[in-house]
């Protein structure tokens, strides 16, 4: 009896395991989320946001915006991007995937195509064009991004459950910062003041994004000035008297900007019920308003000074925003930047800082002229594509591409400004910035010589824009990293860290699979252990 008994159990467990192999995939229901788990995940990235603004203007923000966060979360006062070129796409793309540019590909906003014979933009996709307007741009995808983001991995850990969605002002910010398999991403039309998409996602906006943009929300700041201080500047009234294209353009170099996006944001939060259930749901939210004003005004300026007093106004509702609707403890929020911002020159220069103009057509004509010198007067460099060999040329004089990277790298060298260069596995720059250079290279999308100017110099000097970021140096590599949420010990942690270390540590704290390229640490100090 006992051995027929043991038989019996035997062919019961045998049929239990065959009938659950026989079960459609569909039978199998996705694990709810463990306890403490979020039911929405909000990252803000604030476009060439310095993280010493916490602090610099920190007793003139108020209690709810960035010091709560700074007072509530994981606040992580040395955080460093470890490449050099420090852009808004590798920088959005670094924080999603959690590595740097020579891995996930996005090495900068713009590189040179050898095959197309120009310049792409990153988010570059021709098969994939602008929904939701009518003006004539090149289609975009995250398509050129390799690997996965944080919010990919999600969408595998819930088998597509989870929503993932991203906003910004820039079409890369929204993006590279949601992935490959985002439920959605939109961004404003500097043409028509709209939000748009494009139909990688979706063929037609969304009944509630028709709606959205039907209200012209951005019409309701026409002949708002925006004062800094007591100084009003950048009239947003046009001659025609009412809102038109220039009016459109010139809104993101305006807090409205961040407004807008804020407002869209909490707009699809509630259309699309992201955190309405137990699994978690998926928000990026691109913050550029601050790089179009820093680009113009400088780091220290009143400008700027103004500018991040309104983020943190913005950033205040935002989380009143999230407490309402999601409810307090029941999500998390990651803050960051893609980059910093050197000081303009004439800032630099009254710190008595040793600032200076680089010309790059300048370093340009001296390297075609030395390669006629040395091989005879032909067309060496491609046209509008910087420091990039026309590869007809060097077959037809016989010169390889080594010997042509190292006479330009010399000569660029000699160029007052120019700190040094790296080209193919010659360099002429120490270690540190070897490396961080080595790791902003994406092969096919950097030039044939990488060029690195000396402290403080600017490319082209104080022309259309005051100041410029992409360099190895702290004022554009130093970004904030706060973690706020449950899951997220509160305190100031002093050690350096990376921003490349976010996406691995929201994945530990989710317990789910990190980007599959991922080389970040994971920020176990912050994290709470159940």
């Amino acid at each position: 009896m006992i051995l027929r008994a043991r038989h019996g159990i035997l062919l019961a467990v045998i049929l239990l395991a065959a009938g659950a192999l026989l079960l459609p995939r569909a039978a199998w229901a996705v694990p709810e989320p463990a306890s403490g788990m979020p039911r929405l995940i909000v990252v803000v990235v604030i476009d060439q946001f310095r993280a010493d603004y916490l602090e610099r203007f920190r007793d003139r923000f108020g209690p709810d915006g960035f010091n709560r966060l700074v007072r509530e979360g994981a606040y992580f006062t040395s955080c460093f991007y470890p490449y050099a070129r420090t852009n808004t796409a590798p920088g959005h793309a670094s924080l999603a995937t959690g590595t740097t540019p020579d891995r996930h590909g996005i090495a900068d906003n713009i590189w040179y195509d050898l095959e197309r014979g120009r310049r792409v933009a990153a988010v570059f996709d021709e098969a994939s064009p602008l929904v939701g307007t009518e003006t004539e741009h090149a289609g975009v995808s995250p398509r050129n991004l390799k690997g996965s983001t944080l919010a990919d991995q999600l969408r595998f850990a819930t088998e597509g459950k989870a929503k993932v969605f991203g906003v910004g002002i820039k079409d890369r910010a929204a993006i590279f910062s949601t992935g490959h398999s985002a439920s959605g991403a939109y961004w404003y039309d500097y043409a028509t003041g709209r939000f748009i998409t494009s139909r990688y996602y979706r063929n037609e906006l969304p009944t509630w994004v028709e709606a959205f943009n039907q209200r012209r929300p951005a019409d309701r700041y026409y002949g708002k000035d925006w004062v800094a201080g007591e100084k009003v500047f950048l009239s947003l009234s046009t001659e025609s008297g009412h809102p038109d294209a220039r009016f459109y353009r010139r809104l993101p170099f305006t807090p409205y900007g961040n407004e807008l996006v804020l407002a869209f944001a909490q707009e699809l939060v509630e259309q699309e019920g992201l955190g309405e259930d137990a699994v978690p749901d998926f928000l990026a939210l691109g913050f550029s308003a601050n790089d179009f004003v820093g680009h113009r005004w400088g780091p220290y300026s009143e400008e700027v000074a103004e500018m991040t007093l309104r983020t943190d106004e913005q950033i205040a509702e935002l989380l009143a925003f999230l407490d309402e609707r999601i409810g307090a403890g029941n999500y998390w929020l990651a803050l960051s930047a893609d980059h910093g911002v050197a000081p303009t020159l004439t800032q630099a220069h009254a710190r008595g800082l040793p600032a200076r103009s680089v010309d790059p057509g300048a370093v340009l004509a001296a390297v075609q002229k030395a390669f006629a010198q040395q091989w005879g007067d032909d067309e060496w460099l491609l046209p509008r594509a910087g420091l990039i060999f026309n590869r007809e040329t060097l077959k037809k004089h016989g010169v390889g591409v080594a010997e042509a990277a190292h006479l330009a790298g010399e000569v660029a060298s000699g160029v007052e400004g120019v700190l040094g260069y790296l080209a193919g596995d010659e360099t002429r720059l120490d270690p540190r910035f070897t490396e961080a250079v080595r790791r902003s290279i994406y092969p096919g999308r950097v030039p044939d010589v990488y060029v690195v100017l000396e402290p403080f110099a600017l490319a082209g000097g104080e022309g259309r824009v005051a100041t410029v970021h992409g360099s190895p140096y702290a004022y554009d590599t130093h970004v904030p990293l706060i973690l706020y949420g449950a899951a997220f010990r509160p305190g100031v942690y002093p050690e350096q860290v990376s921003p490349t270390d976010l996406a691995p540590t929201l994945a530990a704290a989710l317990r789910i699979n990190p980007p599959a390229l991922a080389s970040g640490t994971v920020l176990a100090q912050a994290l709470r252990v159940e």
